[in-house]
Order: C-alpha cells, then sequence, then structure tokens
C-alpha cells in the first residue's frame, strides 16, 4: 500500500477515463495521467472505493479499483517516463 505523506492511500481505476468517487462526504477525483488513472484516498475510505465494482462481459462484476503500485504512483507522478 502506498502512502504520501498526509496518510492517504493510492487507489488506482480500471479504466483511463476520469471520475468523480463520493464517500462519506469526499470526493475523490480519478485523474488521468502518463494514461493511469489514480487518486490519494483517506485509508477510512479505502475499503468503500475498492468495493466498487464494474460490469464486464457476460455481466460479471470485477472490481473497478485497485491498490496502486509503486511504478504506477511514480509515473503517475512524473507524468510518465521509467
Amino acid at each position: 500500500m502506498i502512502t504520501d505523506e498526509n496518510g492517504n492511500v493510492a487507489l488506482r481505476k480500471y479504466r483511463t477515463i476520469n471520475q468523480i468517487v463520493t464517500v462519506g462526504g469526499e470526493e475523490y477525483l480519478f485523474n488521468t495521467k502518463a494514461n493511469i488513472c489514480l487518486a490519494w484516498v483517506k485509508p477510512e475510505h479505502v475499503d468503500a472505493v475498492l468495493n466498487i465494482k464494474r460490469t464486464c462481459c457476460g455481466g460479471n462484476k470485477k472490481p473497478a479499483f485497485t491498490l496502486a503500485d509503486e511504478t504506477a504512483v511514480r509515473r503517475w507522478t512524473n507524468g510518465g517516463g521509467r
């Protein structure tokens, strides 16, 4: 789990379309940079965001958000590159 200096957790969205997610009265903008859609989420809202599902082929439900890894956070923060 990657956290920032404020203790917020980096979550990555499956699709690279910007989206606002509201949890517990807080709005989180999942913004796309370097083909990665990511947002910093308060620890108390992480489980709620991770439980949001997307519909896939055949009506299957899969997670829409995952914990971001170090590489994704670095690329998103630096605007691409390695």
